[in-house]
């Protein structure tokens, strides 16, 4: 059975190479703003496909705030920091610990949910951003941990509860998509998209796909690795 930083790692190395093969949907989808989010993303992602010889001899939190890092010094503008953002404050959240718990990863998800938000300004769902996937993903994941209490993945070496895992990506990746989904016919309110008003409607927002690729991407290592 893999380790959970293993399958971390798997997991960094299938967002990024998911990522990397979105850069034209991404920036088409960016037309309203600075149409540079496809080629930023994928300079970011390829960043952290560089920096991955290192996640061997790095800890679950470190790991995911290398990649942080990583992505907010290499992307830049607003994705760069959100993104940043992101996997910095998830992985502040597990610490030290080398087998977190379902309840410890949510926890970690929604720290970083909570400071993406107040640093892009107390972004909120229908703002047409990344948080209208986010939150949902979020939120889906911890009404099922509290609902059906899947068992702990803290104990032992490895994952040892990959149906309750995989209840929780799946889930989180489905309301992601439907985050994603109702971006569609909003009208960006936060980011240069905003500047055109109306004429935002009508397009998906980029930065709540890229949070749907995100647990897609998770959803299939740990379907890959049962």
């Amino acid at each position: 059975m893999a380790t959970q930083k293993e399958i971390l790692i798997k997991v960094i190395e299938q967002i990024s190479k998911k990522l990397i093969a979105a850069e034209n949907e991404l920036t088409e989808l960016d037309s309203m703003g600075d149409a540079d989010c496809g080629s930023g993303i994928r300079r970011g992602f390829e960043a952290v496909l560089g920096a991955m010889a290192e996640f061997s001899q790095l800890e679950a939190g470190d790991i995911l705030k290398k990649t942080g890092f990583t992505l907010a010094y290499t992307i830049g503008g607003t994705s760069g920091a959100m993104l940043g953002t992101g996997f910095i404050e998830t992985g502040k959240s597990i610490g030290e610990k080398s087998s977190p718990s379902a309840s410890d990863w949510v926890a970690a998800v929604k720290s970083a949910l909570d400071v993406i938000k107040r640093r892009g300004g107390n972004t909120s769902v229908g703002d047409k951003t990344l948080v209208d996937s986010l939150e949902p993903a979020v939120f889906t994941m911890k009404a099922i941990l509290e609902s059906s209490q899947p068992p702990e993945s803290g104990a032992g070496d490895g994952i040892n509860d990959y149906t309750g895992m995989m209840q929780l990506i799946e889930g989180a990746f489905l309301a992601a998509k439907e985050g994603s989904d109702r971006t569609i016919d909003m009208v960006a309110k936060k980011g240069r998209a905003s500047y055109v008003g109306e004429r935002s409607r009508g397009n998906r927002d980029p930065g709540s796909l890229i949070i749907v690729i995100m647990f897609e991407a998770a959803l299939e290592v740990l379907r890959s690795n049962q």
